[in-house]
């Protein structure tokens, strides 16, 4: 399955007794896969001491631990693809900090093609989630959708695709089982692809998040912010995209909402304003359109331009405005749900998507 450079390099970047910063220094010291102890000896002595460099080099050549990396990762059925890989995605090969290895778990052919990220913030509003699910469902008939992990934003992202996308964890796969998005993740695993550069015993650590972003942005042409606060991981992401010259498109938001102040800064300095996945097609150049909003009855129409100009009501405001009874207006709305024009925001409260 793999080839003995590769053997190698997977052995190298499980080594436990390393810190995260020294592995990824050992391993960015490989010109080659095949592994050149001397050229990191003085960092290895330096980050940890003369026993760590010699346990590292004494587990490298040791049957027995090689055989432990394999056989676990065969047995949480997890594949590997390295940097001197044919499979590698091109994109983020091109970056400057690219991961030597990357652990996946699930369709690896997903790593081809064309990829977009999309990310935003956990405290995302309904109606922008609903229109992040929108929009993932629409560009991921051309592009492979790549996104975090978390609630919110990245969920929306992940579910509009059919979870037929690339989730990039922060952390290594035995602990996907145990987060919070563990049952969105477990159906991504079975549909789309989980990316980790972590080996898959690796714990969550604060700082990961961000280092990971730089993978989100490193696979993608292009990044759609769909909210962000003033402090936000999606920024992060945003300016890793920059950084590798990637386009960056961000959903507009008006005064006074603190979930899209980071947006209208991406776009102040630059990022496309974004209000329909046609702006990003077009951009691209791809002949592809929006799927058509689907026929609706009068009644429907009616009531849907209400709740567009509310912005958001509660069914009986609806109702006043319609001018008929609440329960009159029922089946109504949840055609309109059905049909993906208003979702629901809670407490009989709604929003119009289209």
């Amino acid at each position: 399955m793999y080839t003995a450079e590769e053997r190698d390099v997977i052995v190298l970047s499980a080594f436990g007794e390393l810190s995260y910063a020294a592995r990824v220094q050992a391993l960015s010291c490989l010109a080659s896969p095949e592994p050149d102890f001397s050229a990191v000896k003085d960092f290895l002595i330096k980050s940890g001491s003369d026993g760590v460099y010699n346990k590292v080099k004494e587990k490298f050549h040791d049957p027995a631990f090689r055989e432990t990396v394999f056989g676990g990762l065969k047995k949480r059925g997890v594949e590997c693809v390295t940097y001197f890989s044919e499979d590698y995605p091109r994109l983020l090969k091109e970056t400057d900090r690219p991961p030597v290895v990357l652990y996946l778990k699930g369709n690896k052919d997903l790593l081809k093609g064309d990829h977009i990220s999309i990310v935003g913030s956990r405290r995302t509003s309904e109606n922008v989630l609903s229109a992040c699910a929108r929009f993932s469902g629409e560009l991921s008939k051309r592009f492979t959708v790549v996104t975090g992990s978390a609630d919110g934003a990245d969920a929306a992202a992940l579910k509009g695709a059919d979870f037929r996308a690339i989730s990039v964890l922060a952390y290594g796969f035995d602990w996907a089982d145990r987060s919070a998005e563990a049952s969105v993740l477990s159906k991504v695993a079975k549909e789309g692809l989980l990316v980790s550069e972590f080996s898959p015993e690796t714990q969550p650590k604060r700082y990961y998040f961000p280092i990971r972003n730089r993978i989100i942005a490193g696979l993608s042409r292009a990044t759609l912010v769909v909210s962000a606060g003033k402090k936000s991981g999606a920024l992060i992401t945003a300016g890793y995209a920059e950084e590798y010259s990637r386009e960056v498109f961000a959903f507009p938001y008006g005064i006074g909402f603190s979930s899209g102040e980071g947006c209208n800064e991406l776009i102040k300095k630059g990022a496309r304003l974004t209000t329909e996945p046609l702006d990003i097609f077009s951009f691209f150049g791809v002949d592809l359109k929006p799927s058509p909003v689907p026929s609706l009855t009068e009644e429907e129409g009616r009531i849907l331009e209400l709740v567009r100009e509310a912005g958001q009501a509660f069914l009986p405001e609806i109702a006043e405005k319609a001018g008929v009874p609440p329960y009159v207006l029922t089946p109504v709305m949840t055609s309109l749900e059905i049909k993906g024009c208003v979702t629901r925001l809670g407490g009989n409260r709604f929003a119009a998507v289209k």
